[in-house]
């Protein structure tokens, strides 16, 4: 492969990130705490004599647990489910009627929250990278990439600045029940919750010199991610106790899944890797060098058979560029690898960027990546394809829109809902529906006031989510309500900040989203709705 378009993506890769009236919004905001009360804090140096590179602290506060929200007992992938759905009922009046509250989490984990209203320009080295890159950069290296998580009464969230950090909120009102700040690098996923277990998975954007050296040398096998540590923890979901923890090869930036026991993750170094879901035991290892799993975090499906396939989005330096695994659950043998088909062709890290959602009950799975990269005029087409889960065989392919190629984050999360894929394409700013049989598009709407590249990173990114006919999805600094029938706009929400992979996370009348300025926000649903 020509060295110069090696160099090229490995810098892509390099620069990237991608990753309302009512709302209140402060600039200060000491931690809540109700009543007042000494927390319990337990400091970890090492874990089975393997010493972390920095103390790792968690701090409880027992008098702010939250307890009958009905709130499901795990989250066993990323957005919750392999559809990517994030709507749940509650038992909790006060959900159901709507809370507001806007937490500067990052704050607490010694990083230092934007206010939402700030201009692009005075974002942190926006004077010396320009605004575009200080808004991914961002996404990057502090605030929260993705969604929360809302598992056993309470508010999960990753927080990126380094070193990383996990919360659990009260879902009511935002106080913090417990926190664990001192992770080994940046966590930027959904955390994932099974039978009592919280997992975070952490990890960095960047490449050592070393990897671009393979890639001038055309040692493409041997491109390995991460600049600083990758790791997974477990910890008890209840109060932030450290169960256990292994470091990984390369970053660890993708969430898990974990199904049946087996908790499986890809890294950086090339790994796909199952371990005991309680202990944290290798069970299995496979080993695919020079890919990298960026973003794209891990999901599951039940095969006819009863046996549970793990599958994992990786991206390549040289060609193809990207490639979706399977692997047996139990013993980690690879059932297939795909990728996508002529005419379309991968670029980039999208296809490892863009967790796929899993439809169990077609056996189909969706990705939605950009491709087709025209290095004249810098444009690429964004493509939504459709994958047999059980041999990989690419069903269908669909181009939803072609504009200039995004920075970091290269594609949009899918939505599976009612025989219906909702994906979003940012390098149009678009939301885009098609049948999830054939590929045919619906409808598409372009996002007003989303700020395209390559001026703006575009958007969106996350996955949107279906509630009573109606789809929110976030973008820029907006929450957007769309007729999820025919696509017309219902309602525009400014929240602030911006929304780098945000999924919103709904229950009862209450949102809840994260942001990459360092907030995490709860809203009424009927505020951004008002006909709901």
């Amino acid at each position: 492969m020509n060295k110069k378009i090696i160099v090229a993506i490995v810098i892509a890769v390099l620069v990237g990130a991608g990753i309302g009236a009512g709302v209140t919004y402060v600039s200060i905001h000491k931690p809540v705490v109700k009543p007042e009360v000494k927390p319990r804090v337990t400091v970890y140096r090492e874990y089975n004599g393997m010493y972390f590179p920095y103390a790792l602290k968690v701090t409880f506060y027992k008098n702010n647990e939250s307890k009958n929200y009905g709130f499901p007992s795990n989250w066993p992938v990323t957005s919750y489910n392999t559809t990517h759905e994030t709507v749940f009922t509650t038992t909790n009046k006060l959900l159901n009627k709507g809370v507001s509250w806007n937490i500067p989490i990052i704050n607490y984990a010694g990083g230092n929250a934007i206010p939402l209203n700030v201009t692009d320009s005075n974002l942190p080295a926006a004077h010396n990278i320009g605004n575009k890159s200080a808004l991914t950069t961002m996404t990057q290296y502090m605030g929260e990439p993705l969604g929360v998580t809302l598992s056993n009464n309470l508010v999960y969230v990753e927080e990126d600045t380094g070193p990383g950090s996990i919360f659990a909120l009260n879902p009511s009102n935002g106080s913090i029940v417990w926190y664990a700040t001192g992770l080994a690098s940046q966590a930027m996923n959904n955390p994932i919750v099974y039978h009592g277990i919280v997992y975070v998975t952490v990890g960095d954007t960047g490449f050592s010199f070393a990897q671009i050296e393979h890639a001038l040398h055309n040692e493409s096998n041997k491109v390995r991610r991460g600049l600083t540590y990758g790791a997974i923890y477990a910890f008890n979901a209840t109060d932030g106790k450290l169960l256990w923890m292994n470091f990984t090869t390369g970053e660890t930036m993708p969430s898990p899944a974990v199904h049946d026991g087996i908790i499986a993750y890809a890294d950086g170094g090339g790994q796909f890797i199952g371990l005991n879901a309680t202990t944290g035991k290798v069970l299995w290892s496979d080993h695919f060098g020079g890919f990298f799993d960026n973003m794209g975090s891990v999901t599951y499906y039940v095969l006819p058979n009863g046996t549970t396939e793990f599958i994992a989005g990786y991206t390549f330096v040289g060609a193809p560029h990207g490639l979706i695994i399977a692997v047996n659950g139990t013993n980690g043998r690879v059932l297939w690898k795909t990728s996508m088909k002529k005419p379309y062709i991968p670029y980039d890290t999208g296809m490892g960027d863009v967790p796929l959602a899993v439809d169990p009950e077609t056996g189909m799975i969706y990705q939605s990546a950009i491709a087709n990269y025209n290095s004249t005029s810098g444009r690429v087409d964004t493509v939504t394809m459709a994958i047999n889960a059980v041999n990989g065989s690419v069903v269908w392919e669909t181009n939803i829109g072609r504009g200039y190629v995004p920075p970091a984050f290269k594609g949009g999360i899918p939505l599976i809902y009612h025989n219906m894929v909702y994906t979003g394409d940012q390098s149009t700013g678009s939301l885009v529906a098609l049948y999830a049989n054939n590929g045919t598009i619906a409808w598409s709407l372009r996002l007003p006031d989303v700020h395209l590249p390559p001026k703006s990173p575009g958007g969106p990114r996350g996955s949107p989510v279906y509630y009573n006919g109606v789809l929110f999805v976030g973008a820029d600094s907006y929450i957007y309500a769309i007729n999820a029938t025919t696509g017309s706009l219902i309602n525009k929400y400014y929240i602030g900040g911006r929304f780098g992979i945000v999924n919103p996370v709904i229950a009862g009348n209450t949102m809840f989203l994260t942001n990459s300025y360092g907030w995490v926000t709860a809203v009424p649903l009927n505020e951004i709705d008002p006909g709901i």
